[in-house]
């Protein structure tokens, strides 16, 4: 498998942009681990050191290369100010190209505003576009329907829940398949060079 481009030019729609992440970024990527809502729903430990977010930056590069992920940093699109994360694997990248898994985050500053409807949706209309997807699919928490909401109003379907799908602090725990087909993604937003 080849590796995955980034976009090119950069995917933004005036509020929000995705960029690569950059070494300077390990810093506030580590000031996540202080949010106790994002800990609670993604992969970030409640440690997570500079050190560790720029070994996670080799790792996610890894991943780019091999073909299976590319990972993105959600910024305001006018001052730069690092806002969240967003990134697209291929679960079954050998087999299935053509499925994709989206997951996002955002720091507490950002949220209840619309940036992770926007930078989803930027990402998602992209890989449909550029990386010949035909689904992509995301997995969230019953829990958590701040989450789902962003997939919803993207037009993603909630097709069933996966019991026991995750592990999690009290052993494994359920997720929402959501999915998107490509006429079915709302309102692509425009994309413009930043």
């Amino acid at each position: 498998m080849r590796s995955l481009p980034f976009p090119e030019p950069q995917l933004s729609d005036g509020v929000v942009a995705l960029r690569p992440w950059r070494d300077g970024d390990a810093s506030a990527k580590a000031a996540w681990a202080r949010d106790a809502v994002l800990v609670r729903w993604t992969g970030v430990p409640e440690n997570y050191t500079e050190e560790a977010a720029r070994a996670r930056a080799v790792t996610i590069e890894e991943e780019r290369k091999a073909g299976r992920a590319v990972a993105l940093a959600i910024v305001d699109a006018t001052s730069g100010v690092l806002w969240g994360s967003c990134d697209i694997r291929r679960p079954d990248a050998r087999d299935d190209p053509a499925l994709g898994e989206v997951g996002f985050l955002l720091s507490p500053d950002a949220r209840g505003r619309g940036i992770a409807t926007r930078a989803v949706g930027l990402l998602v209309e992209w890989s449909f576009r550029e990386l010949g997807m035909e689904r992509v699919q995301a997995l969230v928490h019953p829990d958590n329907p701040r989450s789902a909401g962003v997939l919803e109003r993207l037009g993603f379907q909630r097709e069933g829940l996966l019991r026991r799908c995750r592990p999690g602090e009290a052993g494994r725990e359920d997720r929402i398949l959501f999915a998107v087909l490509p006429d079915e993604l709302v309102s692509p937003p425009r994309l413009t060079t930043s």
